[in-house]
């Protein structure tokens, strides 16, 4: 996977977020078409929103594969954003990384280890239903 095109998109309110990037990445990376319903109106019903359409749309995993769903629970300063998610990418020869899009950050990847001093920590790594 190339995931290269989609570092430094910018995270727009309303129309471009984690939720937009995995789908984004499911459907060019994966051929997969997601369908998620539409966004709740706050952050509090989105951060309920979110494990939801998870466990919904995907399965949990225990061997993790590129293009799998990583969810995370904000900490610390972004505790207020609650859930979010990534793509899961282990490039050859490295660790695992973490694709995602984020308030005031937007596009970037960063190993899997390196997450917990950026306020997210994984509760989960998920395949596509269609995929599984």
């Amino acid at each position: 996977m190339d995931l290269a095109r989609y570092l430094g998109r910018a995270w727009i309110e309303g129309r471009y977020d984690c939720a937009d990037l995995v789908v984004e990445v499911a459907r060019i990376e994966l051929g997969l078409e997601i369908a998620l319903p539409g966004r709740a109106a706050s952050q509090r019903g989105r951060d309920a929103q979110t494990p939801a359409l998870v466990g919904a749309l995907c399965v949990a995993v225990d061997e993790p594969a590129d293009g799998d769903v990583v969810l995370m629970r904000a900490t610390g300063r972004r505790h207020a954003v609650g859930h979010h998610v990534g793509v899961w990418h282990h490039p050859a020869g490295h660790e695992p990384h973490v694709l995602h899009c984020a308030a005031g950050a937007g596009t970037c990847c960063h190993p899997l280890s390196s997450l917990p001093d950026r306020g997210w920590d994984v509760t989960g790594v998920y395949r596509w239903r269609a995929r599984a």
